[in-house]
């Protein structure tokens, strides 16, 4: 497993803060009140301390040591974070009603076991969201050297589809009008001066990142992919 630590409090990548501010929004939208939880890949506990204390009771875990301490720190010690790894959760089955999983399997390498880990722990009515970069097919990245394999959407969706009864991919992606997308797979961006609109995206500026959404629709300039799960 390879560590990357985004803290979107002294990030200075805006899109990156904006892209992590959203998934945290979608997640929370989604918890119910008095669920048992486990996140996956807690970090330096950002999300953590907004986390667990709307959650009936909560377990964070973290491959990294340094980076658990920190969690810890940053709930002053009050949400329960463990050393462990992804691949082999340290607990029973059906144990949890609601896993967070986000930008983590990326990381792994061979991610199927962290998948059929989340399945295992998971309550057969229970509800779990994975979130990953966007890929169409496997492999590992270009520009992140601890991203060492990022599954491409049709092996997660399939992998995911044969353990899981029902599965929702949602898409974290830019808002293109359609010449612009075509515009963009032909890389003609900078002959028809589109080229500083993505360049403003990159730079996190307020009126690039406004045009970022999650839905369902595969469309626009997709830039993650975000999966609820449900049924065993």
């Amino acid at each position: 497993m390879t560590l990357e630590r985004v803290d979107i409090e002294g990030c200075e990548d805006q899109l990156q803060v904006v892209l992590h501010r959203a998934r945290y929004d979608f997640v929370l939208a989604r918890l119910k009140p008095g669920q048992r939880v486990l996140e996956i890949g807690v970090g330096a506990g950002i999300f953590t301390k907004e986390l667990w204390p709307r959650c009936g009771s909560y377990v964070g875990v973290e491959f990294d040591h340094a980076a658990c301490v920190a969690a810890r720190q940053k709930t002053e010690g009050r949400a329960e974070i463990i050393q462990g790894d992804a691949r082999n959760l340290p607990f029973g089955e059906n144990e949890f009603a609601f896993i967070i999983c986000l930008e983590v399997l990326e990381h792994l390498g061979n991610f199927q076991p962290g998948v059929e880990n989340i399945h295992r722990c998971l309550k057969p009515d229970g509800t779990a969201i994975i979130s990953v970069p966007y890929r169409r097919t496997g492999g590992k990245s270009a520009t992140n050297e601890h991203h060492p394999y990022e599954p491409g959407e049709q092996e997660l969706v399939s992998l995911l589809q044969k353990l899981f009864s029902k599965v929702e991919v949602h898409y974290q992606f830019f808002e293109e009008r359609w010449w612009m997308t075509l515009a963009r797979k032909l890389h003609l961006r900078r002959v028809l001066g589109l080229h500083q609109i993505y360049a403003d995206l990159s730079a996190g500026l307020p009126h690039a990142t406004s045009k970022l959404k999650i839905g369902e629709r595969r469309e626009g300039l997709k830039l993650n992919l975000i999966v609820v799960l449900s049924g065993k």
